[in-house]
């Protein structure tokens, strides 16, 4: 009967073993936690609040503590200072609520079996900041710790990296990361542990972003100001994300205050913006939106005499309502722009600065559009959270002059998604659906190719289960994703979370992740041309696109000040869907079927306010990454453009009162690029051509694919600051320069008119922001 079932839904006799296996140990998991629940249990919920501005606290601790020998039950505020305790045995209990800089708060519950308390607490202010109270976190991993692939990224911590503006963004401090590859600091492009940037899914409250970093890539569609926090899995995520084989950015985004009316507004040249945040009725409905455009296109040439040509920016906005006891809703819309010449630092031979008009050529625009929604409802008396979401997606894509490229890309998608979540004392049970309609149309035209052109509708259809759940000092989190798209094959893919925290003196903690994946879109671009990021989306072949993840690692915390982390990571791909690369340099759509691997060691080194002198503390962190990437078709094996092999990258902020210093420095060996074999002469063959007149066209022939190697890339941005604080109001001065040794870093050469495309130069910057809190 198994081989029978397995070969309906087209799944391998031996896979479909293993799978039943690992639902029955879900299963026998699941009532091992279940029998643990046999007494009646309550639960505790409520509010906290700023006492002085009845501003809601996001990310206040709160903890319920028996004894002194006895676990805590914690939990940590969302965006409303809303928090939930379920699952409390009846008992005696003390209440404590607490964040830094304020006074602790604490009171003595007495717990009914089936009871229902709730609690308003308004928190104090104290110039002592008094420290928070540590209690056990409800998440794997936690904001400033990697495990097993998955870290947790929060407001403060994409502040800390500083960009040629005022306000943090999510893209810069990506780059900081061990394991994330940029092709160059303009492209809109990242590419996570190995994988490459088609095969990462980006969400925003749970719907995909396709190109959500913009043309410079400093930035993207996330600053800190609009992010509650963000899941980043570079290798290893669960079953509840599917559709893509190498990693996952999930954004969530912050509701606007419901309280009082908030906002900022920031001026500096590579990117200015407002926001404005409040409550459209207080206490129950709320308001953000935000907006975002550079200046560098018109403020850098004359400043630098050097041409900028970029311009890029987002709006967003969001609103977010509580309709009664427990239910919620949210409707979240996001657009971007970007346009520019990717070219656009280009120097002679002899290293000349050339300032022509763009190439039309090079000129690369995209823009997204994104509208979410979602609905959560949290009972009262049962542990039991429903989620209906929903929401589309649209993104297109262009090359060349703006009213007529010679290509354009678009994707359109349709998202609905459903979880049911039940809360046990030390587990969660997940169960999940999703269904995606997704429209992809390109037209593709050129010097060296005649017009192709081509539409395609895909349906994928995505089923899960997960159950977290907690024994003592292990965590363990399966998971197990059933995955359908119509022509293809269905498939069943297992998934395995785990990590150790052993009670020692110092300490540590040890975590693990396997898992298979599946892909059904492949993104296609002629990668030997880094000039451009120009995307075509396509279905893959015959079969899905398939990965096998394995990460595994340490984190210890010596000291209080300190942390270091350790991972290595691999991931198998097969039946990629990659270009059929020919020596011509034409963009082609004819696939072919690819084997890779991607593997590699993380090392990061954390450290937190040490004092350093007098009044100043210094944080920050340096990482190392090294990775092989390598790809094998039928009739070559080589290394895509992404396998960067050694990567270095070091961020730190001194700070004294209002004052700040912050240094951050790359460096990464040179990525594969395709050397030239030679010329020859193209003619395009049609009925009016005498090629007994016709010269041709100089064209490249191309040699064996990414043979070559770029010189390495090295840069350090220097960055001084001063926040000023009167009461609800900050002012932030900022000032530095982006590569300030004005290292020429070769982005690529044209080998057509011999002339070097850079990296950018030194470019000092200033900003200013104001904000009302």
């Amino acid at each position: 009967m198994g081989d029978m079932t397995s070969k309906a839904i087209g799944v391998s006799p031996v896979v479909a073993r293993a799978t039943h296996f690992f639902v029955v140990l879900c299963a026998l998991l699941a009532v091992v936690v279940l029998r643990a629940e046999a007494q009646q249990v309550a639960t505790v919920r409520g509010y906290v609040t700023d006492a002085a501005r009845a501003a809601p606290m996001q990310g206040a601790t709160v903890g319920l503590f028996a004894g002194p020998d006895a676990s805590p039950i914690g939990a940590a505020t969302d965006a409303d200072g809303y928090f939930i305790l379920t699952r409390v045995a009846p008992g005696r209990y003390t209440l404590r609520v607490s964040f830094v800089g304020f006074q602790p708060h604490e009171e003595v519950l007495d717990i009914s079996p089936g009871a229902v308390e709730i609690r308003r607490v308004g928190l104090i202010e104290d110039e002592t900041l008094v420290g928070e109270i540590l209690v056990e976190a409800d998440r794997v991993g936690g904001a400033a710790t990697v495990s097993a692939g998955l870290q947790t990224i929060v407001p403060a911590q994409i502040e800390s990296v500083p960009v040629p503006g005022v306000t943090g963004d999510l893209s810069a401090y990506l780059q900081s990361l061990p394991g994330v590859v940029v092709q160059g600091d303009r492209g809109g492009q990242l590419f996570l542990r190995g994988g490459a940037a088609d095969q990462g899914l980006a969400l925003i409250d749970g719907i995909p972003v396709y190109l959500p970093f913009h043309i410079l890539s400093f930035f993207s569609a996330f600053p800190e100001e609009i992010v509650d926090e963000v899941d980043l899995y570079s290798a290893g995520f669960g079953a509840r994300y599917g559709s893509r084989v190498s990693s996952v950015v999930d954004v969530q985004t912050r509701n606007g205050s419901k309280q009082r009316i908030n906002g900022s507004v920031a001026l500096a040249p590579f990117l200015s913006g407002l926001r404005v945040e409040g409550p459209l009725v207080r206490d129950h409905v709320s308001v953000i939106g935000s907006y975002r455009r550079s200046l560098v296109s018109e403020i850098m040439p004359n400043l630098l005499d050097q041409k900028f040509p970029y311009t890029f920016g987002d709006a967003f906005g969001k609103l977010h309502a509580v309709v009664g006891r427990g239910h919620s809703l949210s409707v979240t819309a996001l657009h971007t722009f970007d346009r520019g010449d990717i070219a656009g630092t280009r120097r002679t031979f002899d290293g000349t600065v050339v300032n022509e008009s763009p190439a039309d050529s090079n000129e690369v625009a995209w823009d997204n559009t994104v509208v979410a929604s979602t609905y959560r409802y949290s009972a009262g008396r049962i542990p039991l959270t429903l989620e209906l979401s929903g929401g589309l997606s649209s993104m297109s894509n262009t090359l060349g002059p703006e009213g007529a490229p010679t290509r354009s890309s678009e994707i359109e998608s349709i998202d609905a998604a459903t979880t049911l979540s039940w809360t046990f004392r030390n587990a969660v049970l997940t169960l999940g659906g999703r269904y995606r309609n997704s429209d992809f149309a390109y037209v593709l035209g050129g010097q060296f190719q005649n017009v192709n052109s081509a539409s395609n509708e895909i349906e994928e259809y995505i089923g899960f289960v997960e159950l977290p759940m907690r024994f003592g000092t292990v965590q363990l989190e399966p998971s197990v994703q059933y995955y359908e798209v119509p022509g293809y094959e269905s498939v069943v893919d297992p998934r395995l979370r785990a990590s150790w925290s052993p009670t020692l003196p110092v300490p540590l903690s040890v975590h693990a992740a396997w898992g298979r994946y599946h892909q059904v879109t492949a993104g296609l671009n002629d990668e030997r041309d880094v000039g451009n990021v120009f995307t075509a989306w396509v279905p893959a072949r015959d079969q899905l696109q398939e990965a096998e993840h394995l990460v595994g690692g340490l984190r210890v915390v010596p000291t209080a000040w300190l942390s270091v982390s350790l991972e290595a990571f691999q991931k198998t791909f097969n039946e990629l869907s990659v270009p059929v690369l020919s020596a011509s340099p034409e963009f082609t759509t004819a696939l072919q079927t690819a084997e890779g691997t991607a593997r590699g060691f993380d090392a990061r080194i954390s450290v937190y306010d040490y004092p350093i002198a007098e009044h100043w503390t210094v944080g920050g962190h340096v990482t190392y990454a090294n990775a092989d990437v390598a790809y094998q078709t039928a009739s070559a094996s080589y290394h895509p453009p992404h396998d960067r092999r050694h990567q270095i990258n070091a961020v730190f902020r001194a700070q004294s009162g209002e004052y700040a210093v912050s240094l951050q420095t790359q460096y990464g060996t040179g990525l594969p690029f395709n050397e030239s074999a030679g010329f020859d002469k193209f003619i395009l063959f049609t009925p009016d051509v005498d090629v007994g007149l016709e010269p041709g066209t100089d064209r490249i022939a191309y040699g064996d694919p990414f043979g070559g190697r770029l010189p390495e890339y090295a840069r350090t941005d220097v960055w001084f600051e001063r926040r000023i604080d009167q009461q609800r109001h900050r002012l932030t001065l900022r000032a530095g320069a982006v590569n300030v040794f004005n290292r020429a870093n070769l982005f690529y050469f044209d080998l057509f008119t011999f002339r070097r495309v850079d990296q950018l130069p030194f470019i000092p910057s200033v900003g200013v922001k104001l904000e009302v809190r």
